[in-house]
């Protein structure tokens, strides 16, 4: 797996199939959609590319608030994403700047312009740009524009539960570090 700090120091990428996200923890939810994404772009005869942000956004935008856990600090997270056979990990600089995009521009700009995307394949309740206005509807609405294709991945459940990033902090919080081990699919570190 390549890691690049920017959008500028990507080479040109065959048929990217592109997910976006956070992916702290890179939990059970986040392995289903990678495993998603890695098969996508076999059949496209393609390369997969994570995007994710750093730091935080919450860390930009709201620097007082020290409340900010994350499960894992990106060194183990792009250990983590480098396993599970991701081409490509965009770890994009977030910034206040960067936070005034439009859903619309972000798409348009970054993942289309600057990265080339054939394919986006994202989570069923996912949210970014501006004020979190971009969602799947968008994405379909944009995929048509701009000739890629969004592909969903429904709700994983694992023991009738959600997985999520923020049941995993809580998890880790009140000590239950077995069901947090148990939604990250290994043990917590």
């Amino acid at each position: 797996m390549k890691v690049y700090y920017s959008v500028e120091e990507l080479p040109v990428i065959k048929n990217a199939v592109l997910t976006l996200g956070t992916y702290d923890g890179v939990h059970l939810g986040h392995q289903k959609i990678i495993e998603f994404l890695v098969k996508s772009a076999k059949e496209m005869n393609g390369e997969t590319v994570l995007f994710t942000l750093h730091p935080h956004p919450r860390v930009v935008l709201y620097p007082d608030d020290h409340g900010m856990q994350l499960i894992q600090p990106i060194e183990e997270r792009i250990k983590k994403l480098a396993a599970s056979g991701i081409d490509h990990l965009i770890l994009f600089p977030f910034s206040k700047e960067f936070s005034r995009l439009t859903a619309t521009e972000f798409v348009r700009d970054i993942l289309v312009n600057k990265i080339g995307i054939k394919m986006m394949t994202i989570g069923y309740n996912h949210h970014f740009g501006r004020n979190r206005q971009g969602n799947l509807s968008l994405l379909k609405e944009l995929g048509d524009v701009y000739d890629f294709k969004v592909q969903e991945i429904p709700a994983f459940k694992k023991l009738d539960h959600n997985v999520s990033s923020t049941k995993i902090r809580a998890a880790i919080t009140d000590g239950d570090i077995a069901t947090a081990n148990t939604y990250l699919g290994s043990p917590f570190e």
